[in-house]
């Protein structure tokens, strides 16, 4: 009887051992990052990561990273619909050397993205703020970009992409010879861009296919403003291009309700 209870008593202990070791490394719909996180802990409220890429791990699908306090969290890929969400607080993404990216989106083609209040910055020929290669519907809003050679970069491989971008301000401040900072519009893509502001590039905003709307956006300082390559660019009539050595002009434009 003695020898059957300690049989027992192990298997249950082991039992007891797996659940917790499942709860602890369960996906949560919500995750917390801190400038003094550390990506051991879960990323709960009372535990944050330190990093965007230690949270995404620990975030379900459909999820939520949020920041605590100003910081920086470090370059992320994502390959999930998710949300990462600056909260108001200076949330920074610092991509320094040749190639390097701060947000690089390789999702299903089901998969919804959303980067809210981020602050990008790039050194030392950093390729992309945001590098988008494949997902559904990508939204960029309320954030800075600086120092990149491409701000928001769109490959011409996405099939039927989607992207809002809204209320991002953009500057180039890299030595390298042709700098774009939003380059849209792949073959059946749909993108708005509204109330941005992109200034001091070789190429203010490019368009190589689909459709792209612009709206309440100031595109000044470049080299050229507007350098359309392929698609539709169609203004609402109510944004300022000018100041740059060759302003371009839109495609078309579309009612202003």
């Amino acid at each position: 009887m003695k020898t059957s209870f300690s049989k027992w008593g192990v298997l249950l202990s082991a039992a007891l051992l797996l659940g917790l070791s499942s709860s602890v490394y369960a996906q949560a719909t919500r995750t917390w990052v801190s400038g003094v996180g550390d990506d051991v802990n879960p990323c709960s409220r009372t535990a944050p990561c330190k990093t965007f890429a230690g949270a995404i791990s620990k975030t379900a699908a459909g999820g939520e990273i949020d920041v605590l306090d100003d910081g920086g969290f470090g370059a992320v890929t994502i390959t999930k619909s998710i949300t990462i969400n600056g909260g108001g607080h200076l949330a920074g993404i610092l991509s320094s050397g040749a190639g390097t990216s701060g947000v690089i989106i390789n999702a299903a083609a089901t998969d919804v993205v959303v980067l809210r209040g981020l602050s990008f910055l790039g050194t030392s020929g950093a390729a992309s703020a945001v590098r988008y290669l494949a997902a559904k519907y990508v939204v960029v809003e309320d954030s800075t970009i600086d120092g990149f050679a491409y701000g928001i970069n769109m490959a011409v491989s996405v099939v039927n992409g989607r992207m809002n971008i809204r209320n991002v301000q953009m500057t180039n401040a890299t030595t390298a010879t042709s700098t774009y900072g939003i380059h849209i519009g792949a073959p059946n893509s749909i993108s708005t861009i509204s109330n941005v502001t992109v200034r001091g590039y070789s190429y203010g905003l490019t368009t190589r296919g689909g459709t792209t709307y612009l709206r309440g956006s100031t595109i000044v300082a470049n080299d050229t403003g507007y350098n359309n390559l392929g698609g539709s660019l169609l203004s609402f009539g109510d944004n300022m291009v000018n100041g740059n050595t060759l302003d371009g002009t839109p495609t078309g434009s579309t009612p202003h309700f």
